[in-house]
This record gives C-alpha cells, structure tokens and sequence, in this order.
C-alpha cells in the first residue's frame, strides 16, 4: 500500500506568525494579570489583619488576656509587620493599682507586655504612616488607647460618615508617589485622592472590624 505523501507541516513563516500573535496577546494581558495580582495581595493583607485584630479580641472576651495591642511597622516602603500582643490578668492588675504605673497602649516588645508576639506576620503592602503605631483593647472598650501615627488619625468620609479610627493599606508603588504612605484624604466636598487598589481596616473600641476597598469614589463594604 502506498503511503499518502501530501502531508505538509507549517512553514517558518506561519510559525513566525503565530509566535507574533502570542506575543500580542500576551502583552495586551500582562498589565490586566499584574493589576489583579497587586489588588489580590493588597485584599489578602487587609484580611489578615482583620483576622488578627478579630483573634486577639476573641482572646479578650474568653478571659485569656485582659489587655491586647495590635502593632504596626512600616519598615520599609516594600512591607509592613503587624504584631498582636497580650497582658495577663495578674500583670494587668498589678499595673492598674500601681501609683507608679498606668495602663498604656505602648509600642514595645518585652518587659510591659507579657506576650509580645501572639500572632505576627510581614506583609509586601504600605499602610498611610511612616512609624511604628499601634491600637489596644480591653473586654469593655473602657482601656482603647492609640499610638504613634494612629493616635492622630485624621477623619475621613466612609460611606457619608465621619471616620477615626482605621487603617489604610494599598501598594508601595502608589505611595511611593505619596512620601511612601499611602494617601488620606479627608476632602468632604469633591473627589478624594486614593489611590487604587487601596484598602481600609475599620475598628471599634470593642474590636468589631469592617473591611472596605476603596472604588474610585468611595469605601465599599467587603
């Protein structure tokens, strides 16, 4: 039996064609997929300091510690650490009926806290102040206290209301156009300046967090 000899392979030329229609659309995506990939990693960090405040406030209420702080380090304008921390009971009641002592929220990793490091992690994201700060918590929201750059918030509009007590991130190529924070704005008449994709930790003084990302125009409920 004779084979059948008309079978043709592809020339170079289409092969060059198509190589060239790849690259094409290779590069028409690239920008979609790194834009997806920074705005996935800005969320995932605003998530997991949600859980860490939401964990050590857990850990308030089932009475393991009476104090808590969660602390803030932008060492750099490529990552941020978060630190949660505890004080026991006996260390927080020692301190309470001390005349020489008081309860404070400090940024420290020994000595006043018992646990200084409850749960930690080191994020590639910037947050919207350039020094150490931190938030704490106790069971009745009586000891919520603020340090550092948090202790100065400026308000901000979230959803037509007027807002304190919060936490910024978004990515470091956006603020490093910003000093290396990321931008607050607190304009109540025309657009504000964030940049995308930025994302916003809201707190109470009882540890319920929200979780917003900002739409261009305004914070969206997550």
């Amino acid at each position: 039996m004779q084979e059948n000899q008309d079978i043709k392979g592809f020339t170079i030329l289409e092969l060059l064609v198509v190589i060239a229609i790849v690259a094409v659309v290779s590069a028409m995506g690239f920008p979609n997929f790194m834009s997806w990939k920074t705005d996935r990693e800005i969320r995932l960090a605003t998530e997991k300091v949600s859980s860490m405040i939401t964990n050590i406030n857990t850990q308030v209420k089932r009475g393991n510690f009476l104090y808590v702080q969660l602390q803030i380090e932008p060492n750099s304008v490529n990552e941020t650490n978060f630190t949660t921390k505890g004080i026991y009971k006996d260390t927080y009641v020692n301190i309470l009926y001390n005349p020489k002592e008081k309860i404070e929220c400090k940024i420290q990793n020994s000595k006043y806290w018992d646990e200084h490091k409850v749960e930690t992690t080191s994020k590639n994201v910037a947050v919207h102040f350039d020094a150490d700060s931190s938030v704490c918590f106790s069971k009745d929201g009586s000891k919520f206290l603020k340090e550092g750059k948090l202790k100065s918030n400026i308000n901000i509009l979230i959803n037509g209301e007027e807002k304190a007590d919060y936490l910024i991130l978004c990515a470091p190529r956006n603020a490093e156009k910003t000093g290396n924070k990321c931008a607050v704005d607190p304009r109540k008449v025309g657009k504000p300046s964030y940049g995308k994709p930025s994302y916003l930790v809201l707190w109470t003084r009882f540890g319920t967090v929200k979780k917003y990302k900002w739409s261009g125009s305004d914070w969206n409920l997550q």
